[in-house]
């Protein structure tokens, strides 16, 4: 891995022999949540952004990418936000003053961002009636309350139909300037020659103001179980359980993946007990789940309306017996062969290593979690995953629930 550090940006460049394309995408991180009432804006905001830029409108821009063999995207998360394309290695250069184009120049065209406006709002409705995703959403607001980490990134439906053009315009101006970027390339390229050619690009940017690292976002429980609950004309209901686990920074992660390869899954401990020999569940899922400012452990039960209580009290007793009694021998061996395998497996594909590079460097502890993944899976301990499962007896925890009302599908 190249780095290289101009004055506004950071270059993080990684040759990937056998293709002749390059990954490459520019990326800031988000210092500053949304309150409730404008959720949804970034989202807003950067999606527009590639409806038109500088000299060119959103046709033009388009055209611009496929003829360097590409085409662009916006990517927005919790933590960081930007624009990335694939492209033909030689046309890297051309591709990069594109994406810094998008970045600084966006048109914002009152029609195209209100197009936007409306695809992120029936997205945002949609999500309310996903049985899968919805609970998760109820549950990370009950955890974090109506804030941060609470309110979804791409919005809700109602905050998002009253955005406006103008609150884009500010948010570009105002959020979208963080005091450092970082361009990322992974592809067929030599290190060197992408450094010049995107210092080529990128290197007059000027350095700016240094910001305050954001502090980590504490949920608002205080020992006893929270819930939100929505009712629908369902024939399951979905509940989502998020206790409070680490963080995407902290040296409890890998530990923490590894419990949850152990849980879910169809060999999953979860999948076994609550599904196979209860027959309580619909689907069983467990998960890390790892932002740069906070982290939760979840899981996700669907079963019959009238089961539920049965379901949480099978789920939580579940829970409890990994603080109790661990994880044997062969769980651990198979989840750590398992992670250590899929590592390998995802960094065939430049783009997902590109990401990959992405989250390591914004919310991570930067490139020195691409060392050695493979192994340090394979170097965590039964004590640790237990370290990590010994959350679950605290009684602190979350539930998303959509219950079935009705008998309605």
């Amino acid at each position: 891995m190249l780095h290289a550090a101009l004055p506004a940006w950071d270059l993080l460049i990684k040759r990937k022999p056998g293709v002749p394309t390059v990954s490459l995408g520019l990326y800031v991180p988000r210092l500053h949540f949304e309150d409730a009432s404008q959720a949804g804006l970034g989202a807003l905001t950067i999606r527009s952004a590639i409806r038109g830029a500088g000299e060119l409108d959103a046709a033009a821009l388009a055209f611009a990418f496929e003829r360097l063999g590409g085409s662009l995207g916006s990517s927005v998360t919790y933590d960081w936000c930007g624009f990335g394309t694939t492209v033909l290695a030689p046309n890297l250069a051309e591709a990069a003053g594109l994406l810094r184009s998008v970045f600084r120049e966006p048109r914002f065209v009152e029609e195209q961002v209100r197009a936007e406006q409306r695809l992120l709002a029936e997205e945002a409705a949609q999500v309310t009636d996903d049985m899968f995703r919805y609970p998760f959403q109820l549950a990370f607001g009950a955890a974090y309350g109506d804030r941060g980490y609470g309110v979804p990134a791409i919005g809700l439906p109602d905050s998002v139909e009253t955005l406006t053009p103008e609150d884009v315009r500010n948010w570009h101006r105002t959020r979208l300037d963080p005091a450092r970027g970082v361009v990322v390339a992974v592809g067929d390229l030599t290190p060197e020659q992408a450094r010049d050619a995107l210092a080529g690009v990128f290197g007059e940017d000027a350095a700016r103001a240094a910001a305050r690292a954001p502090e980590d976002l504490q949920w608002v429980l205080d020992g006893e179980p929270v819930e939100r609950v929505v009712n629908r004309s369902k024939a399951q209901t979905a509940m989502a359980m998020a206790f409070p686990g680490p963080s995407r920074k902290s040296s409890q992660r890998l530990a923490a993946e590894i419990w949850a390869a152990i849980a879910s899954g169809l060999g999953g401990r979860l999948f076994e007990t609550l599904r196979d020999k209860r027959s309580l569940a619909y689907t069983v899922v467990a998960s890390s789940w790892q932002k740069g400012r906070g982290g939760a452990l979840v899981t996700y039960i669907a079963t019959a309306p009238e089961r539920e209580e049965e379901a949480r009290s099978a789920m939580l007793e579940e829970l409890s017996r990994f603080a109790a009694d661990g994880v044997t021998a062969d769980e651990l061996n198979r989840a750590r062969n398992y992670l250590a395998g899929q590592v390998d497996v995802e960094r065939q594909s430049a783009s997902a290593l590109a990401s990959e590079i992405v989250e390591a460097w914004l919310t991570g502890n930067g490139l020195s979690d691409l060392e050695g993944t493979a192994d340090r899976y394979r170097a965590v301990t039964a004590e640790q995953v237990l370290a990590v499962a010994g959350q679950f007896p605290s009684g602190v925890r979350a539930e998303g629930i959509v219950r079935g009302v009705g008998g309605g599908r």
